[in-house]
């Protein structure tokens, strides 16, 4: 089974003014997210939580452009590796999830961070193309060379167009 897990879309980190391609990412997130729903596969929101992040605050909330529901799952997290200290990997295995396909905030850090922790866990791993994004100046490159790294690690890469990632989550 598959999961999408998505990273640190929170207000606090969406309202920034430079996020690049914004609208793009918020689509793609979108999209993964209905077609993995369509599938009945999971979706699971990682929320990180630190000074700009404060739990129960606005900027700590999921942004509200993204599709989650109160059937999502949520995990908490204070650092950058979605696996580190947390149940991530237990709730993987409890679901029988053997395949996991990350996107979010920012490329070159949380992101990263767990795709790099969902292969060390054996986990086939996917970066959400376009499902991932950052505010540097020199973001589009950040973003080319973050997945170029990952690709070379072992990380697939999972487009969505259309139902393309819903017969891809499915095993169609």
């Amino acid at each position: 089974m598959k999961a999408l897990v998505l990273v640190d879309i929170q207000r606090g980190l969406t309202k920034r003014k430079d996020l690049y391609n914004e609208k793009g990412f918020l689509d793609a997130v979108n999209s993964a997210i209905n077609a993995y729903r369509d599938s009945n596969s999971k979706i699971i929101f990682l929320q990180h939580t630190n000074k700009l992040l404060q739990e129960g605050t606005s900027e700590w909330e999921i942004d509200s452009r993204i599709d989650k529901q109160e059937h999502d799952l949520i995990i908490q997290k204070k650092h950058g590796n979605g696996f580190q200290k947390t149940n991530l990997k237990q709730m993987l295995l409890d679901l029988k999830i053997d395949s996991i396909t990350v996107g979010g905030l920012v490329s070159h850090g949380c992101v990263k961070a767990t795709c790099l922790g969902g292969l060390a866990g054996g986990f086939e791993t996917s970066l959400l193309k376009h499902g991932h994004t950052n505010w540097n100046r020199d973001a589009e490159h950040n973003i080319t060379l973050t997945e170029k790294e990952l690709i070379e690690k072992g990380v697939l890469l999972d487009t969505v167009s259309d139902k393309s990632l819903y017969k891809k989550a499915s095993g169609s």
